[in-house]
């Protein structure tokens, strides 16, 4: 009898420990994970670059910094700035130079700019379309200071507007010609002087470098409404 009320002493004990652990068991909390998809990880102020520690602690007066988030393959930082008198929000992206793109599509501006530049890669005609077909009759290249004043003062004229990037000289035609980029767009142009320092023009060329242009700006556009 008493090997009968022991036995049954053990078994209930069993049962009792059984199911305490499945109730501890349903009450551990469940744990997940939750990453960003958009390749922004949290970091700290002193782990940027100078330049953008720089910008950030200029807008800290007017606004704190929420969160600070860094995209190593972009290259671009991202700050969460909440405004200290009205407590609005606003998210502000900065490039490796500290530069602030405000706009959140102008977030992939690294990725938009090498997608740009193959499109005018395809798209835009070289220099070689674009020019007279005859361009290598007889131009070489040549320093500014190894051209007449005249010449020389239209360049620098030319400077103010355009970055120049190449500088020729015909001998015999006594034409410059000099390849450039419009520093506000961009857009590529290629400019011919005679020895007195007056533009030569070329309509036709003029067209094209017009039609190339344009064909950019356009597809600028349409690369910047498809980003996010």
């Amino acid at each position: 009898m008493k090997k009968m009320i022991l036995s049954f002493v053990v078994i209930a004990g069993m049962f009792l420990m059984t199911n305490s652990n499945v109730a501890n068991a349903s009450e551990k909390p469940s744990i997940s994970i939750v990453t960003e998809d958009d390749g922004f990880v949290e970091v700290r102020l002193q782990d940027l670059n100078e330049k953008i520690q720089a910008s950030i602690n200029d807008l800290t007066s007017e606004y704190d910094v929420q969160t600070l988030k860094y995209n190593e393959e972009k290259k671009l930082t991202k700050v969460v700035l909440i405004k200290k008198d009205d407590q609005t929000t606003k998210k502000v992206y900065f490039n490796e130079n500290g530069e602030k793109i405000e706009k959140d599509k102008d977030a992939n501006k690294n990725v938009e700019r090498e997608s740009t530049q193959q499109i005018e890669q395809l798209q835009q005609p070289p220099f070689a379309v674009l020019d007279d077909p005859n361009q290598h009759d007889g131009f070489v290249e040549v320093k500014l200071e190894d051209l007449n004043e005249n010449v020389q003062s239209a360049i620098r004229e030319l400077g103010n507007t355009y970055d120049v990037s190449t500088i020729t000289y015909n001998k015999d035609k006594k034409i410059t010609k000099i390849k450039s980029k419009n520093k506000a767009d961009q857009t590529e142009k290629v400019f011919k002087f005679d020895d007195e320092g007056k533009e030569l023009q070329h309509k036709a060329k003029d067209k094209e470098l017009e039609k190339a242009n344009e064909l950019r700006r356009e597809q600028k556009e349409n690369i910047e409404t498809q980003l996010p």
